[in-house]
């Protein structure tokens, strides 16, 4: 009988043994919660992460902090009723998924530490190129330009270079290759144009390269880390690039990257190609625009328009689509300005207005302007859903298929008569070659 008793003794012992450990890993991993949501809090107010971003991660902080509750108070209840061991054993296992899920969360954040080296980017900047690379280690800027080495004073790991040339040969420190070659584009180009790549690099490896530059929406990441602007851009160090700026790129590090200002222009060729790019997503939310940025943008469009007397093709970029058919929607406001602004000006040269946003392929045709809303580069792909709070009529917009209703659906294809003399839609790259 004393050795039954002994036994159950033992048992019990054991059992509070296993609480005992248990519990000490559930308030480690309490703690740890605590600690790293106070820290993305406080990286989010400082970065102003959208606020569905906020909310999104204050859900999931206090669905894991119940969960910790709950479990405590199971393991306090199964010690008061003396129960089984086996149900110890369910809490262990519970409590093992939690120090699991710490270690995910903790190897996402340590990610951005990892080697994440990338470019060199050729970016097309103004009548300059501007060499871009990133090391993950701070280093000097040592870039070789046609056998000449320039080397910078100051360790960093977003490394610039402008050069006032338009055909070079370079090589950068922290890369194996031996040197790259740069030259502008020709006037009649070949380009493709990718948005929302969101830190995704795995479709880049089946990215053509039959094109002379790459016009970029916005959108290479989600936060504005280092580490997804790597994913983003291992693959295109080889041709030219125009970049843009989303709302997600503007959280974080992108204006270590893009050094220009939000709102630009740049032309390639003497009477090319002129690209002129504006910002006017809100940042803090992304089915919303700024009425201010897309008022500073409708300006900015007017005065290059002005100074474009002498070019007969331009094109406009925007992260925020004119139209759109998928969840985000378009915005009213901006609608109604491009509308304003493109009626004033339909006889000046304006052949496209380029976008993303979307995360979804459509386009449209509204007087003699073509839209096109280029699909997600690797950021998940959204279904056509309400139609924003855009409005317009049946007879505004024209395309391969009959419009339906004035909710219109959009055209996942090719469009009738298009300026472009070659489109493809290769998924989230879209090729665009134009002669005139």
């Amino acid at each position: 009988m004393k050795l039954v008793q002994v036994q159950k003794i033992e048992k019990l012992q054991n059992t509070l043994v296993v609480l005992k450990a248990a519990r000490i890993i559930q308030c480690a991993v309490i703690l740890y919660l605590a600690i790293v949501h106070l820290v993305i809090a406080k990286i989010y107010l400082v970065s102003k992460l959208e606020f569905y971003g906020q909310l999104q991660y204050a859900y999931f902080a206090a669905i894991k902090a119940i969960l910790c509750v709950i479990f405590t108070f199971v393991q306090t209840s199964v010690v008061k009723r003396n129960k089984r061991v086996q149900v110890i054993y369910a809490v262990v296992i519970i409590n093992t998924i939690f120090v699991i899920a710490l270690i995910a969360d903790l190897a996402y954040f340590l990610r951005q530490f990892v080697d994440v080296n990338y470019g060199p980017l050729t970016v097309i900047n103004g009548n300059q190129t501007q060499i871009h690379w990133y090391t993950s280690q701070k280093t000097q800027s040592v870039v070789s330009l046609d056998n000449k080495v320039f080397m910078s004073n100051t360790r960093t790991h977003f490394h610039n270079v402008l050069v006032n040339e338009t055909n070079f040969n370079f090589k950068v420190n922290g890369f194996s290759e031996n040197s790259f070659n740069y030259s502008l584009p020709a006037v009649t180009s070949k380009f493709i144009v990718m948005t929302d790549i969101h830190g995704n690099g795995k479709y880049l490896n089946n990215m053509t390269q039959d094109y002379d530059f790459a016009l970029l929406c916005g959108d290479y990441s989600s936060g504005g880390m280092a580490h997804e602007f790597s994913r983003s851009f291992k693959q295109m160090h080889k041709k030219p690039v125009i970049m843009a700026v989303g709302n997600h790129d503007a959280l974080g590090d992108i204006d270590k990257l893009v050094t220009r200002q939000t709102n630009f222009y740049q032309k390639i060729g003497q009477n090319g190609y002129y690209f002129i790019y504006v910002l006017n997503t809100d940042l803090f939310h992304h089915s919303r625009v700024n009425e201010s940025r897309v008022d500073e943008a409708i300006q900015f469009l007017q005065y290059n328009l002005h100074l474009s007397q002498n070019d007969e093709n331009i094109f406009i970029v925007s992260h925020q689509a004119v139209y759109s058919t998928g969840n985000f929607g378009s915005v009213q406001y901006f609608t109604n300005a491009m509308e304003k602004f493109l009626n004033e000006h339909e006889h000046d040269r304006i052949r496209a207005v380029f976008s993303g946003h979307d995360h979804l392929f459509s386009a449209f045709k509204r007087n003699n302007v073509y839209y096109f809303v280029n699909g997600a580069g690797g950021g998940p792909v959204n279904k056509v859903g309400h139609q924003g709070d855009r409005s317009w009529e049946e007879d505004e917009l024209s395309g391969p298929q009959p419009v339906t209703s004035s909710r219109t659906i959009g055209y996942d294809s090719h469009l009738n008569k298009c300026v472009c003399t070659r489109f493809e839609h290769f998924g989230a790259c879209h090729i665009y070659e134009y002669n005139y």
